[in-house]
């Protein structure tokens, strides 16, 4: 609902423009009888349209409405003005930004016109604002997917060289110094290996639409922890499965479980050994939701902010990309991916997907 102010020192003015705006609108209505009093509740009850009176004593509607301007500059503001200063409020829409100034004695239903026309600017240019700034971070994913498919490509052809690691570790058997030095190397091949992997999948997009079977989501979730004992890691944690149903969803098996893997992973990384681990599946309103939560580290808001931005990642050997992947995977599902993490007390994840009807 838009809150709008009047502001104006003759209390008829106030009391009578107030009524009629609670009885001709549903905006909520704030009254001031000056401008000190409009500016001390703003902290508190930001206002979205502001009528004021030009002539007050203490502080004038231009100077009411330039403070107002700087402590909310996306309000709207509207001037009510005598014949006589017409020029002064002309200035103000040139030096403050107002919207309109009106001239007493108003007409209540121009004064109501405006004021809605006012409040839809306002939603409009809050609209477009938004959707300037999703095409210009979509843009920005654009570029850093081309760089990341360039050095992906670069990094797949070096790599090809390390491989001769194990070919040196072959040949050097016996020699427990090399095949120790070789084993460092693989550890780094597959690692780095797997981070090529994920800047490909990155920088390759949703440009195609992934396909979706009927799946029972408990079999894909069974699936992803059959392949997860045979991590060192995860069996050092205490994994647990909690599969209170069996329903059903358009998924991309090999897909989701790759998300599945991922947030487990994500969570071995956040527990010490021992450290406790559990997937959670339910129905939930024609739909399926799984959980992946832990009782480890946790993220502080500001980590919590950033998580899914391209390359940032808290970990010395991540790529900073996997929960960005696994987001637009869980989105091609027409699901959410949500967080829920306070440090000290480990992480939630939570992922919605539709059912089939």
């Amino acid at each position: 609902m838009s809150r709008v102010y009047v502001i104006d020192d003759d209390p008829l003015v106030t009391e009578s423009l107030g009524r009629a705006l609670h009885l001709e609108t549903q905006y909520e209505v704030e009254v001031f009888q000056s401008g000190l009093a409009a500016l001390a509740a703003l902290a508190e009850k930001p206002p979205d349209l502001v009528v004021s009176d030009f002539k007050m004593p203490t502080m004038d509607g231009l100077q009411v409405l330039r403070a107002i301007r700087e402590a909310a500059p996306d309000a709207v503001l509207i001037l009510l003005t005598g014949y006589a200063d017409k020029e002064s409020a002309i200035r103000a829409i040139n030096e403050v930004g107002i919207f309109q100034y009106i001239e007493k004695p108003w007409d209540l239903h121009d004064l109501l016109l405006k004021i809605k026309a006012g409040l839809e600017r306002k939603e409009l240019l809050h609209l477009l604002k938004q959707t300037s700034d999703r095409l210009i971070a979509s843009e920005r994913i654009a570029a850093v997917g081309r760089v990341a498919s360039g050095i992906a490509h670069e990094l797949a052809n070096q790599l090809a060289l390390v491989g001769y690691a194990e070919a040196i570790k072959v040949r050097a058997a016996g020699n427990a110094e090399i095949a120790e030095l070789c084993d460092v190397l693989i550890a780094a091949l597959r690692r780095l290996s797997s981070m090529v992997d994920e800047i490909k999948d990155f920088a390759r997009g949703s440009a195609d639409a992934i396909a979706l079977e009927p799946a029972d989501v408990a079999s894909v979730i069974e699936e992803a922890l059959a392949i997860l004992k045979y991590d060192p890691d995860v069996a050092a944690r205490r994994l647990t499965a909690d599969v209170r149903g069996r329903p059903l969803a358009r998924l991309h098996r090999g897909k989701f479980a790759q998300v599945l893997l991922n947030l487990v992973r994500n969570a071995v990384q956040a527990t010490p050994p021992k450290g406790r681990i559990r997937v959670e599946l339910d129905g939930t309103d024609g739909g399926a939701k799984v959980v992946v939560a832990d009782d480890g580290a946790g993220m502080s808001p500001q980590v919590l902010a950033r998580l899914g931005e391209p390359f940032f990642t808290t970990r010395p050997e991540g790529s900073g990309l996997g929960i960005g992947i696994a987001r637009r995977i869980v989105e091609d599902h027409g699901g959410t991916l949500t967080f829920d993490s306070e440090p000290g007390k480990g992480t939630r994840v939570t992922i919605v997907v539709p059912g089939i009807a």
